[in-house]
């Protein structure tokens, strides 16, 4: 007996929602999972949830389909095989970072593509993006090299004052003595 597949209403119903998460996410990435063990993934979803993002497997047809309703006819061509979208809320950087690492960790999972700011991203791009330090530490390193030249110039223009103190100092004693 043959299993019955998801009914017309059903599948645009998974379509539309599919649709809305990508419209909600402007970040997101298109991965390959063949092979991966369950237990794996599920290590994977929870890493991923403590950074605020969410891996969705998808049917093939379907996930095609609501891309390009998206309007994003380019990525759909690259969703093939167990396939899953990594939808990034905050932290882009946190989600390709987790995303190349279980990569690594396990041969089998490929990582197809993204969507960042607009533009579809190559694999090398995402690599590059997961090179990237975390926004708290970009943020660290804007702030200490603003504060940098500030605190230069407070040292220079207390170090003249000093020397006008000095000066002063030495002249009232040349002047009592």
């Amino acid at each position: 007996m043959k299993a019955a597949g998801l009914n017309r209403l059903s599948k645009d119903s998974i379509i539309r929602e599919i649709e809305k998460e990508i419209k909600a996410h402007p970040t997101f990435f298109v991965a390959q999972h063949n092979a991966v063990p369950a237990a794996s993934l599920d290590r994977l979803r929870a890493k991923l949830r403590a950074a605020d993002s969410r891996y969705l497997v998808v049917k093939n047809s379907l996930g095609k389909k609501a891309l390009e309703r998206a309007n994003l006819a380019q990525i759909s061509g690259r969703v093939d095989g167990s396939c899953g979208i990594v939808f990034s809320s905050l932290d882009p950087v946190k989600s390709s970072k987790i995303l190349v690492e279980f990569a690594k960790e396990n041969e089998v999972f490929k990582i197809q593509t993204g969507f960042f700011n607009g533009e579809v991203i190559s694999l090398d791009q995402i690599k590059a993006l997961a090179s990237l330090p975390s926004k708290e530490v970009l943020i660290a390193r804007v702030v200490g090299g603003i504060q940098a030249p500030v605190s230069r110039f407070v040292n220079v223009l207390s170090g003249s004052v000093r020397k006008i103190v000095t000066v002063l100092d030495a002249i009232a004693k040349k002047k009592q003595g």
